[in-house]
């Protein structure tokens, strides 16, 4: 797929969408699809025109007027790029395949440089100053309808700060926050209504998910949309971290049910946070909730990031040898990015380890990345532990965890985090193509 790029000029022949309904599914295909590597970039652009009277007045020169634009703009796009004029003074801008946020920006330079002319129409010079709001991926729990939101607030931002664009990549701008965020962070978790997505880990050995890891994400239906690490620090400030645990595991029990009842045994990993680890009711109150639920500990896994692990190790030390006497699966999270991994691992009773998704997505790119990746598998090893590799997007990268002897794959090559019953249905279709004789 082929990137906006400084070096080459962007590619001809890009889409021009006439339907917003068809844009919105468009959309929502682009952001399933997006990745850390192939970015999806969405702009919303306020052209400001100087006949914005007249197109009202005029349905054919309003026409005219479209097309025009149309024509102005559809140089500088790329094949992939598509393009719909929403109204008389407003477009939207789907750009999939980015290798980089600043790729978004470029293009942005360029529309902006294509419209400094006036246009033609009717024997009338048509004067723009256009206003654009640009948000990239990655942002989890977008859809078609929030992401369009962003644009539309970050194009209103720029607009009220006299500029030419917003830029909003990753991390959600604090100024579209709403200012009622605890209190809204608060109201959703007493209603149950936090959506919880799986994302499985395969095993290389044996081509089979063995296990998956349940995230939460902030309802899509909801007004607002709140990216997941802004719903985790608030939660973390806010002291709701407990109350957000419980009623993620609370989901994973009442689901992974229904997967026993259809003959589906998956372990499934919930992250546990460093407060919780610090609360001395902790593990009754875990084992609590797999009695309501008449479950077994076994069932569950439990991450834990590695700088939580080290906050306490006399504390922490004694909470993982119960939770672990319990029955509970226990996984280092995050592994590599501590200061203490080699000093303590051997005085927790862990049964994986997890490298961090940064050194794996660097290690073909970079010596360093690649030689911290093979210590740690080879450390795990010595430890007798498996090791399970976050955030694999590419064959490559999957290749070299191979040829290293990492056991199992967590990521975008084999799968996003998806709702239960999509997991489900995934992993039946995985093990059928990989096990159909």
């Amino acid at each position: 797929m082929t990137s906006h790029s400084v070096s080459s000029p962007l590619l001809q022949e890009p889409v021009r969408i006439t339907s917003c309904a068809e844009f919105s599914l468009r959309l929502d295909k682009a952001i399933a699809d997006a990745t850390t590597s192939q970015i999806l970039g969405l702009g919303v652009i306020n052209l400001q025109r100087s006949d914005r009277i007249a197109s009202l007045l005029s349905p054919a020169h309003a026409k005219h007027l479209e097309d025009h634009i149309w024509l102005c703009l559809k140089p500088i796009l790329r094949s992939q790029d598509q393009l719909i004029l929403v109204g008389p003074n407003e477009c939207w801008l789907m750009m999939p395949g980015l290798a980089a946020p600043a790729l978004a920006i470029l293009a942005v330079h360029r529309i902006l440089a294509a419209l400094e002319a006036p246009l033609s129409v009717d024997d009338t010079s048509v004067y723009f100053s256009p206003c654009i709001g640009i948000v990239c991926t990655p942002m989890h729990g977008l859809n078609a309808l929030t992401m369009l939101r962003l644009a539309d607030n970050a194009q209103k931002k720029a607009l009220q700060e006299h500029q030419k664009f917003s830029f909003l990549s990753g991390e959600i701008n604090t100024n579209l926050l709403p200012e009622n965020l605890p209190k809204l962070v608060a109201e959703v978790i007493d209603a149950n209504a936090l959506n919880v997505v799986y994302q499985p880990k395969v095993s290389l050995a044996t081509m089979r998910v063995e296990s998956v890891e349940a995230l939460v994400r902030w309802p899509s239906d909801h007004k607002e949309y709140i990216p997941v690490n802004v719903l985790i620090d608030t939660v973390e400030r806010c002291g709701l971290v407990e109350a957000l645990t419980l009623q993620v595991l609370s989901t994973v029990l009442r689901e992974s049910s229904h997967w026993n009842d259809l003959g589906i045994d998956l372990l499934v990993w919930v992250n546990l946070s460093a407060g919780l680890l610090s609360q001395p009711h902790l593990v009754a109150t875990l084992a609590h909730k797999i009695d309501l639920w008449m479950s077994a500990p076994s069932k569950i896994g439990l991450e834990i990031t590695e700088s939580a692990l080290i906050q306490d190790v006399a504390q922490t030390t004694e909470v993982l040898f119960e939770l672990k006497k319990l029955g509970f699966h226990l996984s280092i999270d995050d592994f590599g990015t501590g200061y203490s991994s080699f000093a303590y691992l051997r005085r927790f009773p862990i049964d994986e380890l997890k490298i961090d998704k940064m050194f794996v997505q660097g290690m073909i790119e970079s010596i360093q990345d690649r030689q911290i990746v093979k210590s740690i598998i080879d450390l795990a090893h010595n430890f007798g532990l498996p090791v399970v590799a976050e955030g694999v997007e590419e064959e490559a990268t999957l290749n070299a965890l191979a040829a290293l002897g990492c056991e199992q794959i967590q990521g975008f090559y084999f799968a996003k985090p998806m709702p239960a019953d999509e997991m489900i249905a995934w992993c039946h279709a995985f093990h059928q193509r990989h096990h159909s004789d």
